[in-house]
């Protein structure tokens, strides 16, 4: 009986033991899951961010492109009201005008105001091309920019992506291992 006694304290000893060592494993498993989720915590509020960024920019974009579109019906305006009252007469008025003119200065002038009118025309068009070139160029580069950023952060998230990974297995194999340990005793 003694012996039975003695046998029975130390298979009490090793359950105590065994437990204690199970919650210790459970408690290390919990610290490590709770770390995993801090982590995908805040790598969701770093994407989160990183959104809440792209809006901001989109935002700047859509009101530059605005205040441009704006500087350029302006600057239109601007030309149109040169000369009202030539902007009043069609190009058929000014022409019938010279047809039916009396004398050379009223043709001279009449043709002046034709010219001074196709020249304007002229550069009007070349102003307007010109802006909507640099809008375009202005674009293309923002358009760039925002690829590359965006290249970046992809280049990021899947660094973070696979380290989250490399994490998850390496606590599974570490989750594993102690199962295995458990068995085992």
């Amino acid at each position: 009986q003694g012996e039975l006694s003695e046998k029975d304290k130390e298979l009490k000893t090793i359950k105590l033991d065994l437990e204690l060592h199970e919650r210790a494993t459970e408690a290390k498993i919990a610290e490590k899951i709770a770390a995993l989720v801090e982590e995908v915590y805040s790598a969701q509020r770093d994407r989160d961010e990183a959104v809440m960024a792209r809006l901001r920019l989109a935002n700047e974009e859509r009101d530059e492109a605005f205040r441009r579109c704006q500087r350029l019906e302006e600057s239109l305006k601007e030309l149109e009201n040169i000369n009202p009252e030539e902007n009043d007469m069609t190009l058929q008025e000014l022409l019938n005008r010279i047809n039916n003119a009396d004398t050379g200065i009223d043709i001279l002038k009449n043709g002046a105001i034709i010219l001074n009118r196709i020249h304007r025309t002229k550069e009007r068009k070349k102003k307007i091309i010109a802006e909507e070139m640099n809008a375009v160029i202005e674009q293309r580069d923002a358009a760039l920019f925002q690829c590359k950023r965006l290249e970046q952060e992809l280049h990021h998230l899947k660094e973070q992506n696979q380290t989250s990974a490399n994490n998850t297995r390496h606590l599974t194999a570490e989750n594993n291992q102690e199962r295995a340990l458990k068995v085992n005793l």
